[in-house]
């Protein structure tokens, strides 16, 4: 059979193909049995055709799916190691302000301590509010300070501590 014959079996409907084999009463049987076995050939290569198209088509999805998941679990993988980058850097930063608190903490404390020393050291303060002022003289040759409510003078706001007789004479 030539080539026209097969591509006429292969785009006709099965039913056509009977019609037209019963249409020609000078074929043989053989013949009849030729042109079915070469239809069903045609049909078959087809067939075959198809499914070697669909099996290439299911490899080339299969292939990138598998190369979208290599490439997620690189990208994940990144993720992850920038995320674990991050975070230690949180901690190296969480710890160096918790670090930095504890030196703040201590050195108030060790202000707090001094200055208790220091208030210890201290004379008491004797109130001036029921004392009257020995002469005007007095008075008037002693430097000008703010009056307090009850009349009493208040040390200057720039003062600075008064040592203990027996630490002043250590320092002359």
């Amino acid at each position: 059979m030539d080539e026209e014959a097969i591509w006429i079996a292969a785009n006709v409907s099965p039913s056509q193909r009977l019609v037209k084999i019963r249409r020609r009463k000078r074929r043989t049987r053989d013949d009849m049995f030729t042109e079915l076995q070469m239809s069903s050939h045609a049909e078959r290569a087809q067939l075959n055709a198809w499914r070697q198209s669909m099996s290439d088509y299911r490899k080339a999805q299969y292939e990138r799916e598998e190369r979208w998941r290599t490439e997620s679990q690189d990208e994940q993988s990144k993720w992850r190691a920038e995320d674990d980058r991050w975070r230690q850097l949180a901690d190296r930063r969480q710890e160096s302000m918790l670090q930095l608190l504890e030196h703040q903490t201590d050195m108030l404390q060790r202000m707090v301590e001094l200055q208790e020393r220091q208030q210890e050291q201290r004379p008491p303060l004797q109130p001036l509010c029921n004392q009257q002022p020995s002469s005007p003289s007095s008075i008037a040759s002693s430097p000008r300070r703010p009056r307090t409510r009850c009349g009493g003078l208040r040390p200057p706001s720039h003062s600075t501590p008064r040592l203990p007789k027996h630490q002043k004479a250590s320092l002359q």
